[in-house]
């Protein structure tokens, strides 16, 4: 789609002052402030990005209860289960925990449900088959939140449940826990609200050891998840993924290691983009094909050639997820083709017997960049839809799904993004009744696409010193974008040579340097 180019305000004033206070350039100022960063003490803090900036975890409401709660377990020697979700930010959530319990002496096990089998979130056979194994203690991670009949059922069994979840609260409802932490419910006076759900593990994991013991080295695990889960990337997200970018390229885990290997990531720098296109996708796969116990296996291996195995594992299911999405999206297309009115539809919602739940919210992310509407996929295989959507700017998913919540049977998710579970004559209702939310919730020129460019800047103020400058800013992702330009009246130095179908190769000038584009 043609996109809405947006430039920054130049704030001239503010530019010099963090100039003159920090001794950086016109350009990293501006990036600064198109980011929120405007004062000289919080982009002195954003550049340095010092692990100083971490808040406390006991400032997170529930900590206190919950640590000692573990505590007291691990004393007398009760039966701990971790239970998580299937993606790659409940799988590294499973692993931190784990691995950091087991370290403390804890007697721990871990439980992710099938996707296909149980679905999201607790379940009460699961809870059935972890009261057999005589549990006592139960720690959800990047989920639960929303699971408040399960928990009464565990607290019936004699079973008591510590609830670490990022997900929004229908309605701000708390399940009744024994203890819940969760930065959005109320009156928790955590700073910083968008954590991930390993973000919090390692809250949990941090204020379990006490500072007596340097968990640092877990924090590959943490930018794993954080990234994967499209978190966005500032305050204290930035800061992990930061350093836990410094600990995945050194890591010591054997099933990481592997992983790199597999995926052809060279040892070195390694940045959010090879979590987010290369490691993280591969670790999804067994989730979103079925069963992710070769996925938690790799993550918590200790012996390399085991590591290896499953490695290549991953990397088969990776291939077979890409060619079943690839067929669902040719479909899915097709049915926007012939379904979709766009002078009529502000949403697309789609469903469809023959779709693998799976790959669905990869899908549904698609669509919605392509023809940039809020965008429902619902696979109908069962009598029991289940369905996945993907938002765009200025329309909160979570929220229209709650005022849609007569015709689920149940949702659950953020802002960006949202699963839901729908009988199939509830959908036609559902369709028509979503569409009417978007026309109220979304302008026309909502439902063009924008590019938001920093600067307008001449080619020549491009330098080997802006870059290395500008490198300060990452890691990059979601909240906080690569930098971005536009330089204009350029010329073409020679005749473009065609690389292969779509893609040419040339070099631009503006008479004061040259680049290769």
């Amino acid at each position: 789609m043609q996109k809405t180019w947006n430039f920054h305000k130049i704030f001239l004033i503010k530019q010099r002052k963090l100039i003159a206070d920090l001794g950086i350039s016109p350009i990293l100022a501006q990036v600064l402030i198109n980011r929120g960063i405007d004062t000289s003490r919080s982009a002195e803090q954003f550049l340095k990005s010092q692990r100083s900036n971490f808040a406390d975890a006991f400032l997170l409401k529930g900590m206190r209860k919950a640590v000692d709660r573990v505590r007291k377990a691990i004393e007398n020697k009760e039966k701990i289960f971790i239970y998580g979700d299937y993606d790659v930010d409940g799988l590294t959530s499973c692993a931190l925990l784990f691995y950091v319990l087991a370290d403390l002496g804890a007697e721990v096990s871990c439980y992710i449900p099938h996707r296909m089998e149980e679905g999201y979130g607790l379940n009460t056979d699961a809870c059935k088959s972890i009261k057999k194994k005589s549990a006592s203690l139960m720690i959800t991670v990047d989920c639960g939140i929303n699971s408040f009949e399960e928990i009464k059922y565990l607290a019936s069994l004699g079973i008591d449940t510590i609830v670490t979840d990022h997900h929004q609260p229908q309605e701000d409802k708390i399940p009744a826990a024994y203890s819940v932490i969760n930065p959005h419910q109320k009156d928790c006076p955590y700073p910083y609200k968008e954590l991930a759900g390993v973000g919090l593990a390692y809250k949990l994991a941090e204020a379990l050891t006490g500072g007596t013991k340097d968990i640092s080295e877990h924090l590959d695990l943490v930018a794993l998840g954080t990234v994967s889960d499209m978190a966005a990337l500032v305050g204290e997200n930035r800061l992990f993924v930061k350093y836990g970018l410094e600990v995945l390229a050194k890591t010591k885990k054997a099933g990481l290691k592997a992983l790199m290997e597999v995926a052809g990531i060279s040892k070195g720098k390694i940045s959010a983009y090879h979590i987010g296109f290369m490691l993280g996708p591969r670790i999804n796969a067994t989730g979103r094909m079925g069963s992710t116990e070769k996925a938690l296996k790799l993550l918590l291996s200790k012996d390399a050639a085991e590591s290896h195995e499953l490695a290549k594992m991953l990397d088969q299911e990776n291939r077979q997820r890409q060619r079943i999405e690839g067929k669902t999206l040719k479909e899915a297309l097709n049915m926007v083709e012939n379904e979709v009115n766009f002078k009529h539809h502000r949403s697309v919602v789609l469903h469809n017997d023959n779709w693998h739940p799976g790959v669905i919210g990869i899908v549904a992310s698609r669509i919605a960049e392509r023809f940039y509407r809020p965008t429902i996929l619902i696979s109908t295989a069962k009598t029991l839809g289940k369905g996945s959507g993907r938002s765009i700017k200025n329309f909160n998913m979570f929220d229209t799904l709650d005022k849609c919540k007569h015709l689920l049977k149940e949702f659950g998710g953020h802002e960006k993004a949202a699963g839901l579970s729908i009988l199939r004559e509830n959908l036609t209702e559902f369709k028509t009744i979503f569409n009417q939310l978007a026309h109220q919730l979304l302008d026309v020129q909502d439902l063009v696409p924008a590019l938001d460019i920093d600067m307008e800047i001449a080619l020549g103020a491009l330098s080997e010193k802006l870059i290395m400058e500008l490198e300060k800013c990452a890691p990059f992702g979601i909240g906080n974008p690569q930098p971005l330009f536009v330089s204009r009246n350029l010329k073409l130095k020679n005749k473009p040579r065609i690389l292969r179908a779509n893609t040419y190769k040339l070099w631009l000038t503006d008479d004061k340097i040259t680049c290769e584009a």
